[in-house]
Order: C-alpha cells, then structure tokens, then sequence
C-alpha cells in the first residue's frame, strides 16, 4: 500500500469512531510526507484512532513524533501550526527516551511516576504505548538480543501502564507478545496445546452456553455470548501460581455475555441475567466480582462469576453491556462516545487517566479514595539516571544532602541540564543534576535559609556544630600552647584576661577565632602586659599582714563546716560563687571574715602557693540547701525563633527556678550567645538545668561562668 492509499484509509469517515480535524492531520502528513519512516508515524496514528479509539491530537502528535525525534522536525517550529497541546505531547515524547530504562525494569511505581513527572500531557504516554506496541509488532526484523531487551522492557514497565490506564486489549499484547521473545519454548508449548485442545473447547463452549442461550432469547434480551480462552501470558502465570500442568489451570475457559440494553437498565439486567446464569450452574460465591456498582478506577464496569460447567471445569462468565465492552477493551478512551457533549478533546478523561496512573490501588477489587500523590513532589536525575524524589521547592543543596552528607558538606554547586548554577538555585520536575564539590567547601550559617527540606537542615546544623566544636578545640589547644611558651599556666584567670582583651564574650568563641586563624596568636603576650601590673597593685589591696592572719586562725577551728550560712562570719568568693555540692576551701583575711572559693577556683592555685597559712579545709554539710545560691550560666547557640522564649520556659515555667536576669545577644552569622542569672540550692540542681539547656534544638553549648 503507497503513502496516498494509507493516507486515506487514516482519514476515512467512521460514524463509530471520533469525529476528526480533517485539515489538522492532513497538514501533519504533508508535513511529513517527505520525511524518514513516513510508514511507521502512519501506522501508529491508525493504532491510536482505530484500535484505541482516541481523537485528533493524539493522532496529530503521533504522525510527527517520529521526525521530531531524529530532529528532522523541529518542536519549536510546529506550536504555530498544531498548537500547545501538541507541542506539549512531542516535548514529554522528546524526554522519555533519554532515561536509563534498565534502572527501572523491577520498579514499575517508579517508572509510572517518572512518566508522570517528565510528561506534562498524559497523551504523550498514549502515544508512547503506541510506539511501542508498533515496534512490537515488528521487532521479528530485530536481532536475537534487541528482541528480548525491547520485550523485556515492555513487559516490565509498559504493559503494567496499559493495564493502570485499563486498556486490557493492549496490555494483553504487550504480555503475550514479549513473553514470545522472552520465553519461547514455554510460549510455543502452551500455543500448540490451545491449538490441539481448540476443537474440544470449541466443542465445550458451544455445550456450556446452549442453556445460557436458550433462557436469554426466552427473556428477550438482545445479546452476544463470545466465547475465548484466556491469554497465553495470563496461563502460564496460573500455571505459575497454582502449581498446575496446562490441562488443569482454573477457569482455562471464559465466556463473555454483552447486554444491547439502554443505560438506565444496565445494572438491573446484568444481575438479573447472573441469577439466569445460576439457574444453570453452580457459582463458586468466592469468586464473584461485582464492577457495576463499583467500577475500578479505569472505568471498568463488569460482572464476573465462575461456575462449575460440565465434566466439573470452572468456567468464568463475564456478564456486561456493548458499553462496558467498549471501556473494557479501549480505557477511558470510551467514555468520549457516551459524554453528552461529545468533545472528544476534553480534558476530564486526561485528569481520569492520570488519577489511574497515580493510584497503585485502582485495580483492586475494593473501591479506594483517589488522590493526587505527587502534587507537591519533584523528581531529579543524577548523570546515572536515577531518580530522586524531592520536595517541590527543594535547591541545589538540598539534593545534595539528599546523596550524602558529606556530598551536601562540600557542595559548591551544580550542572543542571548542561548549565553551571549555584546552590540556592531551586530545582524542577525532570532536571538533570550533577552536583560539584570541593575539599575546602564547608557549611556556613547562611546555607541554614538556603535548604528548604528538614533533612538538609538538620544535617547542615549538625555540621555546624561540628565544624565550632573542632575550631574551638583546635584553637583551645593553639592558645594552650602559647601560654606554656610564655611559661605562664592555663587556668581560667588568665583565659578570662585573653577573653576580655581580645573582647569576646565567651572563651569558647575566642577559641573559634584561634582555630580559624582570625587571631594572630603573636598577640597573646601583648595581653598580659599591663595585666601584670594590675594584678600586683589588687594583690597588694587584697591580702592581710602575715601576723594579722596568724592571730586570727588561732580563733577559727581547722577546718570549717558550713552548715547554716546565717551563723558564720564567711563570705561566698564573687570570683568563683561556690554553691553547695562543690569542692570548696577557706580564705582566712581580717576585715572580710573568711572567703570561701571552689577548689577549681582560678585564684586557688596561687592561693595555696603564697599563703598556705591563710588557707582553712572546707565542706558543706548537705548538698542542697534552703536558702538559694546564685549561679551565672552561659549559652551560645544559632539565633532561631523561639530559643529565648525556650529557654525561660525551661526555667521558669518547666524547673520552676528563680531566674534574676536574661541577656540574650545577637552575634554575627545567625548566632547568639547570653547569660542567665539563676537562684539554685546546689551543684546538683544547677547541673540538672543545663542538661535541660543543652537539649533545646538550637543551642550549642550551655556552661557556668565563675562570675559575669
């Protein structure tokens, strides 16, 4: 047949198919008519109009999709011609090839989704399933190993597509077809023995359906009884499942009753005529499905019963109308010739399909909600080809940290779809992403407002207080060192010199700025300069005469019990605030009475150096208190929402503690660091509230000061 006759027999009028736009396909096929495999676009645009049954954008897109597709013909250059909805089938065609399929071969929900993803007109995978089912029907001309790699593909992923969107006839196609070139010998076998056995079937059904026949003519239906037996593909799977040889697979035989009744006697008929069909024959209850009064969600509408026949086969019997045959056979498809309205290119049946494509359940036997799966989900690609799922507003850095943390880590930006972007970029449905990183990369604060997803930022937060946590460590030991240079000790006196001089608020802040190199550590020396000097000068202040201290220790005990504050003349040190539960000693002076200070106390090592005889041993009687001890807590941590409002429930509201005073500071890099001021009854006490502290979601450290 030459080009002019196929043409021809495309636009030949058929008053049982879909109207056409004549002048629209014409102009596809003298678009193409000078192009490469003119026959093939022409024999998948019959597929789609009289096998499927669907309308002219279909079939428009299907007549130029094979020249777009080996770039004869240019998407951009036909939306003036045929418009976006055509355009929109040829740019989800253009994608699908460029995925790496063998990915998805035992992840069909994946592929489904996939398709729905790159495809943003559910026509474009129509119009896939046609060109596969073309290149089915002429994969003989192929070579041994392409056969069996198209079949296999086919099999596993568009043959379950057909079956969502309920186009039985072609998934049956697809499944026995592939099965040909996948399982040859098993194919053959169970074909040469429905050949053998077709007379006797014959035979059988013709046995079966007298009765059936003879009671619907004295009821004066009109109808067809067809009789078949099940595919060759839906057999062997029996066979499969149930253990079985051929000659005893379940309900081998099928037999379909199609009603010509009006519509609003559908129901009634079909369950009067299956209470005919068991006048006749015995149903197995168990086996009764009832797709009347709740159709699948591909619009299937069917009785099904299976019955004991003669000689004890089981037979399935398929009670339904001209209608529901039609739906069976061709999918949503079909419910054009029954609108009202009868345009065949709304977009109802598209928003059908595409509901059937996304709901995995919409094939069982029990009626499901329906609802939109992916409407707030991307889909990305890395170079491999595979696929990610991703929230609709995720960037660059959240697929990053989607891979990997340490990918996400070190993360300096991405190609997308062949172009350089940065990593605030946010993503779209279908992109191809490979993300670049570098060994020097590392989180910053700012990324916390660049990532959208939990996950990402979680993780960004963790790196972040890793990354403070080695700085600081790695500064700590940088200033340690050069204090032992300088043959002078690291104690908290003369970390607290360093803090003011280099004015942070915290020592551990100032060790963040040694680890990252923001401080010459040359200038550590310069701070204790003129420190010496004023330390002579409060040293010379502070201490008593030597004799003044020995006449009074001969009235003090050798070693002092605190018991109740109110009754000894001691003071609680400002330079360390011992509370109970501390390790603590005395300072014996004469105007001040004697000074109690922690063991740990920044003072006590020179303390116990230089005057020894000054100094009394120590220890609280209780751990806990009634009178409250006031205690000084540093915090420092990113500077969210909330974390001040956290922090005063926490210890007011949550520990039910008296809290003096809060000073909570805005840093630079989304950071905050503050002291609270809190009245406790003891060690145990105040380390219960900064376990508490250290809990909440956006604080990093939680420490006690000796004083403010």
């Amino acid at each position: 047949m030459d080009y002019l006759e196929k043409k021809q027999e495309l636009l030949v009028e058929d008053k049982n198919l879909l109207p056409i736009n004549r002048e629209l396909i014409e102009k596809a096929l003298n678009m193409i008519g000078s192009k490469s495999n003119v026959e093939k676009s022409i024999e998948m645009a019959k597929i789609i109009r009289f096998e499927m049954g669907y309308g002219t954008t279909p079939i428009v897109a299907a007549l130029l999709a094979d020249a777009v597709a080996i770039k004869e013909l240019k998407i951009n250059e036909l939306k003036n011609d045929f418009g976006k909805e055509v355009i929109s089938i040829l740019d989800g065609l253009e994608r699908i090839p460029k995925l790496h399929l063998d990915k998805y071969l035992a992840q069909t929900e994946n592929f489904i989704q996939l398709l729905l993803t790159i495809t943003q007109d559910i026509n474009a995978i129509l119009v896939k399933l046609t060109e596969r089912l073309f290149h089915l029907r002429n994969l003989k001309y192929e070579t041994e190993e392409r056969q069996r790699s198209v079949a296999q593909e086919i099999l596993s992923l568009y043959a379950p597509v057909a079956h969502r969107l309920g186009m039985y006839a072609v998934k049956t196609e697809f499944e026995d077809s592939s099965m040909k070139f996948l399982n040859p010998e098993i194919y053959f076998d169970i074909a040469r023995k429905l050949d053998q056995t077709k007379a006797f079937r014959a035979k059988y059904i013709n046995e079966f359906i007298a009765p059936i026949q003879e009671t619907l003519e004295q009821n004066n239906y009109k109808f067809t009884i067809k009789g078949r037996p099940k595919s060759i593909f839906s057999i062997w799977n029996k066979m499969k499942k149930q253990g079985v040889p051929f000659n005893e697979v379940y309900d081998l035989f099928a037999i379909r009753i199609i009603l010509d009744i009006e519509l609003k006697k559908e129901k009634a008929i079909c369950w009067n005529v299956y209470s005919l069909l068991t006048d006749s024959y015995t149903p197995n209850p168990k086996r009764l499905r009832d797709w009347i009064s709740s159709p699948k969600g591909t619009g299937y509408e069917s009785l099904h019963a299976t019955v004991i026949g003669n000689e004890g086969k089981w037979v399935e019997v398929q009670i339904r109308t001209e209608r529901m045959d039609e739906i069976a056979e061709k999918g949503h498809a079909a419910h054009w010739k029954y609108k009202e309205s009868g345009n065949a290119e709304s977009g109802d049946w598209l928003a059908r399909m595409r509901e059937a494509l996304e709901n995995p359940a919409q094939n069982d036997d029990e009626s499901v909600e329906k609802k939109n799966l992916y409407s707030d989900e991307i889909f990305i690609f890395t170079p491999n080809g595979d696929l990610r799922k991703m929230h609709a507003n995720a960037t660059i850095l959240d697929f990053a940290f989607s891979i990997h943390s340490n990918i996400g880590e070190t993360c300096t930006g991405a190609i997308v779809n062949g172009k350089m972007q940065n990593i605030k970029n946010q993503l779209n449905n279908g992109d191809e992403v490979k993300i670049l990183t570098s060994k020097k990369q590392r989180p910053k604060h700012e990324w916390l407002e660049i990532a959208k997803s939990t996950k990402a930022q979680n993780r960004i937060k963790r790196a972040l207080k890793a990354s403070l946590y080695e700085d600081s460590e790695n500064g700590k030991e940088i200033v340690k060192q050069k204090l032992q240079q300088l043959k002078m000790d690291f104690v908290d006196s003369n970390i607290n010199v360093l803090t003011d001089y280099f004015e942070f608020s915290t020592p551990v802040e100032m060790y963040q700025a040694f680890g990252k190199g923001k401080i010459d550590v040359l200038k550590i020396k310069k701070a204790f300069v003129k420190e010496e000097i004023d330390n002579e000068t409060v040293k010379k202040d502070m201490f008593i005469p030597d004799t003044s201290a020995e006449k009074l220790l001969e009235e003090r005990p050798d070693y002092l019990v605190i018991d109740n504050l109110s009754t000894l003349d001691f003071n609680l040190s400002k330079c360390c605030n011992p509370i109970p539960g501390d390790k603590i000693f005395g300072f014996v002076t004469v105007t001040k009475g004697t000074r109690i200070h922690k063991k740990s106390c920044p003072n006590a090592k020179e303390l116990y150096a230089r005057y020894p005889y000054r100094v009394v041993e120590a220890r609280w009687t209780k751990e806990d208190f009634d009178t409250a001890f006031t205690a000084n807590i540093h915090l420092a941590g990113y500077d969210a929402l909330g974390v001040t409002n956290a922090i005063t429930q926490i210890v007011s509201t949550e520990l039910k503690l008296n809290m003096r005073s809060i000073n909570i500071k805005s840093r630079s890099k989304n950071q905050f660091d503050g002291i609270i001021v809190i009245d406790v009854h003891g060690k145990k006490e105040l380390n219960a509230v900064i376990t508490r502290l250290q809990k909440i979601k956006d604080v990093i450290s939680v420490t006690r000061l000796n004083k403010l």
